[in-house]
């Protein structure tokens, strides 16, 4: 058994003081995330000492990593008054714009569909140059491709997307939302 293991034999007990400390959800995860950074970190003579775990390291790293997440979701959490503002004003405009994101979003789908089903070659260079926002001349210094074949192949990749999509992207420049397929 290596001293990883022997550190896990009282995993349940982890589990049980992150819980202590106030957080049952992400307990699991905390453990987990504890073992990883004593791997990681630290040397066995640390945590083993005479065959025995060292469970107050182990409480410290524990409570560390406790005191991590907290921090984390408590700064995730937080939104500032001028958001929420904006949100109490628009929140009729924002469940407007709903109808219009689902269009939106099964125009992209679309796209999607139809780009997984081109050569390999025709889609990776369509999602490099969708997904990146670089130039072609960047994606030509990038990959060694020549920049007019990179410009070719995206004007018939375009082409391909204006052929299968073109109809309901007017239908979602018009607001017929209830057109799109």
């Amino acid at each position: 058994m290596n001293w990883i293991e022997k550190i896990a034999e009282n995993h349940e007990q982890y589990i049980e003081v992150v819980r202590q400390f106030g957080e049952s959800t992400y307990a699991e995860d905390i453990v987990q995330e504890a073992y990883i950074k004593v791997m990681k970190y630290c040397k066995e003579e640390q945590l083993i000492q005479n065959g025995e775990v060292k469970n107050a390291y182990m409480y410290f790293v524990l409570r560390n990593l406790f005191l991590d997440f907290k921090k984390h979701k408590a700064n995730k959490n937080k939104v500032s008054a001028d958001v929420l503002d904006y949100l109490g004003k628009d929140l009729d405009n924002t469940l407007d714009n709903l109808e219009e994101s689902e269009a939106l979003n099964k125009i992209f789908d679309k796209v999607k569909i139809i780009a997984g089903e081109w050569h390999w070659y025709d889609e990776m260079l369509f999602n490099l140059y969708k997904e990146t926002g670089k130039s072609m001349r960047t994606i030509s210094k990038m990959t060694g491709i020549s920049t007019s074949s990179i410009f070719t192949t995206l004007k018939h990749c375009k082409e391909r997307i204006r052929e299968e999509v073109g109809e309901d992207y007017e239908d979602y420049l018009n607001k017929d939302y209830e057109l799109i397929h």
